[in-house]
């Protein structure tokens, strides 16, 4: 039903992790820069150093809470969107299909042909993942585990399937190092 609650921070965790590929889509579509769009996922993964580590990007949001892209109630990045977003309410999950909880979702929602696209959409959300956690998996660096100390800058190290990356944090206020 695209009614977006899905994308405002206001109805709940609203989180859409992403791809390196899906931020490079989004970069192309958008004339954005890599941080303007995505954002280390929160972790609490501390490494000796004091670094937190994770294994995913996560789409910025506005003030808010909002998804970044969400304009005047509609996305954006429609034909961009993350395979996440494509997919959502649903997810294969051990070759069943999950639903989450969706107030946009309802009978009448999806027509015959809809349905077989959404399934096709599923699939290759999944190979994706698939994919990219193979290649993650060949390109992880370990690290040694320690404690994190509050501070108001953070050093991320994002792993991902292009290998890593070190992200300065300063209160949301992101570069790479």
């Amino acid at each position: 039903r695209k009614c977006g609650k899905c994308c405002r921070g206001a109805f709940g965790d609203n989180t859409v992790t992403v791809f390196p590929r899906e931020i490079r889509e989004v970069m192309v579509a958008t004339g954005l820069g890599w941080l303007d769009i995505a954002r280390p996922h929160e972790s609490d993964d501390v490494d000796e150093r004091g670094f937190f580590h994770t294994f995913e990007w996560a789409l910025r949001k506005n003030e808010s809470g909002d998804c970044l892209f969400l304009k005047g109630g509609e996305c954006s990045i429609y034909e961009r969107r993350p395979l996440i977003c494509r997919t959502y309410p649903m997810r294969l999950e051990s070759g069943r299909l999950e639903l989450y909880e969706c107030d946009g979702f309802g009978p009448g929602a999806m027509d015959r042909a809809e349905a077989g696209r959404m399934a096709e959409e599923l699939v290759n959300r999944q190979l994706v993942e698939a994919g990219e956690t193979a290649s993650l998996l060949e390109k992880y660096e370990a690290f040694r585990p320690g404690r994190g100390a509050s501070a108001p800058e953070k050093v991320y190290v994002v792993h991902d399937s292009e290998g890593s990356r070190k992200v300065l944090d300063r209160g949301g206020k992101c570069s790479f190092i």
